[in-house]
């Protein structure tokens, strides 16, 4: 018989793995559709910014304004899927869609613990704000975009004029477990089967890429209320707007993170804006909006994850109204 520690290490190296899928899947989900949706209608600059010996680059969406750091969820998603967001608040900011390390042109030499990390990932924002000589950003992320958007706002809480986070990252890992368990809930018995189908290792050994494409076009109707929208982005996703690569180094470096520490620290006005039906689930944003002291917390019922796919009017009305309201 195989020992208790054996099955403890074994079912741990199981949670590991779903944990990273998960993690993969938090912000892929949102972004296929509105990429081919609308291409930048204006676009004011494209540059980039080195650090570490690494090119990150950036291309602003809209002529005036504030700026507004738009980030893109996974991590490993491409920052196209985020279009929609930066078309929108283009109108009256300077919308930075950022490609976050490994993600778009901002290609890494290896993807590993060293080179994917938090702490990069923050540092790499802060050097682009440097980059752009600007005081601060007002910051805007869903899922693994919000948990970044917060922790950045956590360490450099003067760079930081306001985040809005549409849709929920989990804070936690003991939440992202949750996630994962909401997810199961909600899938029908053939996308599960289809979804372990190319869990199997000898087909992932066989296509790293192909195999995660697929579990997360399998999991796309557990994002939404609306099972025909699900439909319709399952049929629209894209393998090449995901890096598959990066969440697992993520987890790597990170296993099970926490940022409730860096959400007290947090100065500047957040709202939390999430669908009722979110598979973060609302103790997750209800304890975010505990921790963080000036923080507004608005549902909106009938929603997924994405709330601007889903209920565009009733989201927009809720972040304009944040946003005219912010300190001068």
């Amino acid at each position: 018989m195989r020992s208790r520690a054996t099955h403890a290490v074994d079912s741990g190296r199981v949670r590991v793995h779903i944990t990273a899928l998960v993690t993969a899947c938090l912000l892929n989900l949102i972004g296929a559709a509105h990429a081919d949706l609308a291409p930048a209608k204006q676009s004011l600059a494209d540059g980039k910014v080195a650090r570490d010996g690494i090119d990150l680059f950036y291309t602003i969406v809209g002529t005036s304004g504030d700026y507004v750091l738009v980030l893109s969820g996974g991590p490993g998603e491409d920052i196209r899927s985020m279009q929609g967001i930066a078309d929108e608040l283009g109108k009256k900011y300077r919308c930075i869609m950022w490609e976050q390390r490994g993600t778009g042109r901002s290609k890494l030499p290896r993807y590993d613990s060293s080179t994917i990390n938090l702490n990069a990932y923050i540092e790499d924002i802060e050097a682009l704000r440097k980059h752009l000589h600007t005081e601060n950003f007002i910051v805007v992320g869903n899922s693994w975009g919000m948990i970044l958007g917060l922790a950045y706002a956590g360490t450099y809480s003067n760079a930081v004029r306001a985040v809005v986070t549409l849709g929920s990252g989990p804070i936690t890992y003991e939440y992202l477990g949750e996630f994962v368990d909401n997810q199961n809930t909600r899938l029908w018995p053939c996308e599960i089967e289809i979804r372990d189908f190319w869990r199997e290792p000898a087909r992932e050994v066989a296509n790293f890429d192909r195999a995660g494409f697929e579990r997360l076009r399998a999991a796309t109707s557990a994002y939404f209320y609306d099972r025909k929208k699900a439909l319709q982005m399952a049929m629209e996703l894209n393998p090449n707007d995901y890096n598959f690569r990066v969440p697992p180094a993520f987890i790597e470096a990170e296993g099970k993170y926490d940022i409730r520490p860096k959400l007290r620290t947090i100065a500047a006005p957040v709202l939390l804006l999430q669908g009722r039906q979110d598979l973060a689930g609302e103790a997750n944003v209800c304890e975010a909006h505990s921790l963080i002291t000036n923080s507004t917390l608005a549902f909106i019922d009938r929603c997924g994850h994405m709330p601007w796919l889903e209920q565009p009017d009733q989201t927009w009305k809720i972040v304009d109204d944040f946003l005219a309201h912010l300190p001068h």
